[in-house]
């Protein structure tokens, strides 16, 4: 599998970056876990991973944006995907994060939508973005409240219908942002 060029983002404790082939097996046994997958599209294996891993590189060739895989900074390991995505239909460009159960609570999550959140307004053209989280999710919910993202609504069509969809503006972002330094 080629990879088209994505940019690679650190934080203090991850590496967000293009994906890799050695990539595939971890995040397929991620995949398989059904508690990790309870709030996404269900468990997938091997072949569904590796179309998943497909998808992601095409989107960030096609867009210039897309979900990256997760590293772990100290130790190289993978850890899952975040970052940004806009699929047909969605109520805007969202960012989401999806980590290995072993490492939830660690606010590993927060760390991945923040720099999904920065990159997002540094590079795309959009005035909002936004998460939309199962509503028994939460975690994921946390997360949005935590980084100041507003409830908006539970979606109504797509393949989040009945889900809690928050959302944050380029403005509040960057106030947010002035706030931490």
């Amino acid at each position: 599998m080629t990879t088209p060029q994505i940019p690679t983002v650190v934080t203090d404790r991850l590496i967000l970056r293009g994906w890799r082939d050695q990539d595939i097996e971890p995040y397929a046994a991620m995949n398989a876990d059904p508690e990790t997958m309870l709030y996404l599209d269900g468990i997938c294996g091997l072949d569904d991973t590796i179309r998943l891993v497909q998808r992601a590189r095409a989107l960030w060739a096609r867009r210039g944006h897309g979900m990256w895989a997760v590293e772990d900074r100290a130790t190289g390991e993978f850890l899952g995907r975040a970052g940004t995505f806009y699929g047909e239909g969605w109520p805007g460009v969202e960012v989401a994060v999806s980590l290995r159960r072993d490492r939830w609570r660690q606010g590993l999550g927060t760390e991945a939508i923040t720099a999904s959140l920065d990159f997002g307004f540094d590079t795309l053209d959009v005035d909002r973005l936004i998460t939309v989280t199962h509503p028994q999710n939460a975690g994921m919910n946390a997360i949005a409240r935590k980084l100041g993202m507003t409830f908006q609504e539970v979606a109504d069509v797509g393949p989040w219908r009945a889900n809690n969809v928050y959302t944050i503006t380029r403005g509040e972002w960057a106030a947010r942002r002035r706030e931490a330094e």
